[in-house]
Order: C-alpha cells, then sequence, then structure tokens
C-alpha cells in the first residue's frame, strides 16, 4: 500500500475505531478499518467524532498490560498543574488508595516534575510487589500513601475515552509523526472482527532520537455495527531499544 504521511499523535493508535453495517462482508469490514486508521491520525476532532459516533455506548478500549500503580493523569497540563490523577484503574494496585484529582508530590523522596517524569527516575514502574511510598496533595493537605506495585490491566470506557481525546492539546496532536504506512488489513465477518497492522515512526520526545514500530490492532464489533472493544500491541521493547533506553535485572 502507499505510505500516507500524515501527523498523528503517537498514542492516537489507542483511539483506532471502526463501525460497519449488519453482517457486512470482508472488503467493507477491510474498508472501513483502514479509513478509520486513516481518520485517527488527521486531527484530535476526527478522533473524538470517531469514538462518539461510531463505538457502542456500552464500548471499551483495552490497553496494554504493564506494572506499576494503575493510573492516569494531565499530561498535557503538567507544567501548569503538576501530575494530577484524572483516572484511578478498577482492581489495579492503587484503586483503594489513589483518588481522582489527587496530586502527586514525590514519589520515593524524588519530586515529580516534568524532568523527573521524562528521565525515568520515578517509581511508578518496576519489579513487581515492591511497595513505593508516595506524597500526594489532596483537598489541600499533603497525604502520605504506599502503594506495592502490580500488573496493571487497564480498560477504558466510552466515556473515559472520550474525555482522554478532549484533554489532548490539538495544536500539537501528531506533532513527532514522522509518518505511518497501512501494512495488512484482515477481516472475519463471520465474528465480526478486524485486524489492522500498521507501521510508523515518529520522534520520541525524551531523547530526541527517531523510533519505528508496527502496531497490531483488533475491533470487535457488536450487533449494531458498533465497535464493542479495540485494543492493539506494539513493539514497546522495540522502540526503548531505538530510543537509548536499556531493560536489566
Amino acid at each position: 500500500m502507499k505510505t500516507k504521511i500524515i501527523k498523528p499523535l503517537l498514542v492516537a493508535l489507542t483511539f483506532i475505531f471502526a463501525s460497519c453495517t449488519l453482517n457486512p462482508d470482508s472488503s467493507n469490514i477491510s474498508s472501513l478499518a483502514e479509513s478509520w486508521v486513516a481518520s485517527s491520525y488527521e486531527s484530535k476532532d476526527a478522533a473524538l467524532n470517531m469514538v462518539k459516533e461510531n463505538m457502542s455506548d456500552d464500548g471499551y478500549n483495552i490497553g496494554s498490560r504493564y506494572i506499576g500503580f494503575g493510573f492516569n493523569f494531565n499530561s498535557d497540563a503538567m507544567e501548569t498543574d503538576g501530575m494530577v490523577v484524572t483516572n484511578v484503574i478498577d482492581g489495579g494496585p492503587a484503586s483503594s488508595v489513589l483518588k481522582v484529582g489527587d496530586k502527586f508530590i514525590s514519589v520515593n523522596e524524588v519530586l515529580v516534575n516534568q524532568e523527573s517524569i521524562g528521565d525515568g527516575s520515578l517509581s511508578f514502574r518496576g519489579t513487581p510487589g515492591v511497595p513505593v511510598s508516595a506524597i500526594i496533595l489532596r483537598d489541600g493537605e499533603e497525604i502520605s500513601i504506599t502503594v506495592e506495585r502490580g500488573i496493571v490491566e487497564p480498560t477504558y470506557s466510552k466515556a473515559q475515552i472520550i474525555q482522554n481525546i478532549s484533554n489532548a492539546d490539538a495544536d500539537n496532536w501528531g506533532e513527532n509523526s514522522l509518518g505511518y504506512e497501512i501494512r495488512e488489513v484482515v477481516a472475519d465477518a463471520a465474528n465480526g472482527v478486524v485486524y489492522v497492522k500498521t507501521w510508523d515512526k515518529f520522534l520520541d520526545d525524551v531523547s530526541g532520537f527517531e523510533a519505528e514500530a508496527l502496531t497490531l490492532t483488533r475491533f470487535e464489533f457488536d450487533q449494531n455495527g458498533k465497535v464493542l472493544n479495540v485494543g492493539n500491541m506494539t513493539e514497546s521493547e522495540l522502540v526503548l531499544r531505538q530510543t537509548g533506553w536499556s531493560i536489566t535485572r
């Protein structure tokens, strides 16, 4: 397929959605899936409208599993607001400790700021089962907490996805993208499932190095032709290696 050079937001692949008619044939599903992948690279408004119009009300995004606390924060407003919790993942290690609106002051005695977030010196991620201490600001009061790292299996409802996209900076949407290409689209029309393999190249925020990765995105549709769930797998370790990170014991 021909390479399409647009400016996508790297994390926008998390927000790829598709719609279809009831019992569509494989060519229809393939065409729609490819079109929606492209639209998610276009702009914040395109991604937002895609979710609102084409995802089932009970639809959800399946995030990548990781080891950590299990929360989301306002990355686009860090410079002015600090690290403020915007979502606590149900069933995650921090689900009984953190609340939306909590602001992190320090983690294992390391001050939370843009530099410490960028250089990986905070201790949210790491070996599972290890307790991590932190100080948060809640309702104007500093509180000491301890969270034991664990495996996080995030899912995001349609409302949460809409909120996440709405909070993104439209002017910076896709500013680090160096292009993408849809490599393959495979449809299982009988089961309402579509797989899309995408290659993209981008500039890493922290290192300034260029990196590329393949991502496989799976769509599942409900009986009304709306997206019931969507999730993807990508080459995370390959990206880390390309941007100068190493994995050690």
